[in-house]
């Protein structure tokens, strides 16, 4: 597959997955992880001195999946100073500039070794770490579109020569360059300091599954499965549902559940969110997750973490997830959507405003902005149609994570009354 399929987040339904043995042995696991120092501390917490067999429905096929991922590309953590490297743009295949950064020389601290002109096509958010301004980076996204941008693009990048030749050497920033490598193309991922540590999807996975195994071990009782995955390089997304379903006459089913994330661009975090997930009647494959933001009762409904934390840290912080899965019963009347009082269509109309507001990050997804209009949707008079109507929203397609976005929205929304993002 080419490379822009992996850095595109895509969902995966487990029920899609093949069947296979629904094991995996703790050495297969551990082998996908890089960093020795994070191997060793996650094999003596949990005590994988023998290769034991790991039990969880579809984790021979999600390991499939995570190791074609990770493996994709090689990285390279490269540093060097920002008066060695300079942009410019490049035509792809569409037609369309592509911003290109020019790195001069650099060495990678793990070896020592020493790297010339590398040439790595910018991804994510690389160009705004790199001119570390909003106004800058929006200047040359502008630029990429101009028939002058190259000439234009050469200027800033003289600029930034001139300040960088009058500084002393000292003052010149001097960073991480992350850059991915698939054999053939390099792409500049991040722009960090060396105290980013490189906690990815592989070492997100397996952590979850080996804690997931030790609660196993524990409480046999212990009823959940893994219902929904998201995944590239740099991201990923495992919700894991409770199998104790309320049932919401009219509605559908909600279940507790809990979304473990990942987001390794540079400039992101790790966490584990509290989740409710609506499976919702009279709509295939209707799913909605509402994401609880306020603690009720000192009950934590959050926990995250940046990627400079010790590896001991990064590990220890999968301890009690469990905690994390909400009981419907205990805090429905908390939720602004099952107050008796609540104008439903109100509801609808706050979701609406913030999707066709002046600086929504919706304002292209058109199918969007018309779902949720009083014309289409017509009047809200029941809970039923609200959460159907979110539903279908869920199931649009548009890039992941402007869907995390909306998430929130709709959560914000039907939970606690706001429309803020």
């Amino acid at each position: 597959m080419e490379s822009e399929h992996f850095l595109k987040q895509k969902v995966f339904k487990l029920d899609d997955l093949e069947d296979g043995d629904g094991f995996v042995y703790s050495d297969d696991l551990l082998g996908l992880l890089k960093n020795a120092e994070v191997r060793s501390y996650m094999s003596n917490k949990y005590d994988l001195s023998k290769n034991i067999k790991i039990k969880i429905a579809k984790i021979d096929a999600l390991y499939k999946l995570i190791k074609q991922y990770s493996t994709h590309f090689s990285l390279m953590r490269l540093t060097t100073r920002f008066d060695k490297v300079h942009s410019y743009f490049a035509i792809n295949s569409d037609g369309v500039r592509d911003v290109y950064f020019d790195i001069g020389e650099g060495f990678t601290k793990s070896d020592g070794l020493i790297y010339k002109d590398i040439k790595a096509k910018a991804i994510y958010d690389a160009v705004n770490m790199f001119y570390e301004g909003r106004k800058l980076t929006q200047y040359v996204n502008f630029l990429k579109k101009r028939t002058r941008g190259d000439s234009l693009l050469a200027a800033v990048n003289e600029s930034w020569n001139s300040l960088y030749s009058k500084s002393n050497s000292k003052n010149v920033p001097e960073k991480v360059f992350r850059i991915l490598d698939d054999g053939k193309d390099k792409f500049l991922k991040s722009i960090n300091t060396d105290r980013y540590n490189e906690y990815g999807i592989t070492e997100t996975f397996v952590l979850t599954m080996l804690e997931l195994n030790k609660i196993l071990g524990t409480d046999l009782a212990f009823d959940f499965k893994i219902s929904s995955l998201a995944l590239s390089e740099s991201k990923i997304e495992i919700i894991l549902t409770r199998d104790s379903p309320k049932k919401i006459e009219g509605v559908g089913t909600i279940h507790p559940s809990i979304s473990i994330r990942n987001e390794d661009q540079g400039n992101t975090s790790i966490g584990y969110y509290s989740t409710l997930e609506f499976k919702l009647t009279k709509l295939i494959d209707g799913k909605l997750y509402l994401f609880p933001n306020k603690r009720i009762e000192d009950i934590k409904v959050e926990r995250t973490m940046s990627h400079v934390v010790g590896v001991e840290y990064f590990v220890d912080s999968c301890e009690g997830i469990r905690d994390f899965f909400q009981e419907y019963d205990n805090f429905k009347g908390d939720y602004y959507l099952f107050k008796q009082s609540v104008d439903l269509d109100e509801l609808r109309a706050k979701i609406e405003e913030k999707l066709i507001s002046r600086n929504s990050p919706f304002k292209e997804v058109r199918s969007l902005q018309e779902l949720f209009t009083r014309k289409n949707a017509g009047h809200i008079a029941n809970l039923a149609s609200l959460l159907r109507l979110c539903g279908k929203a869920e199931l649009l397609d548009m890039d992941f994570d402007l869907k995390f976005k909306l998430r929130y929205l709709i959560s914000n929304v039907l939970l606690y009354g706001r429309n803020d993002l």
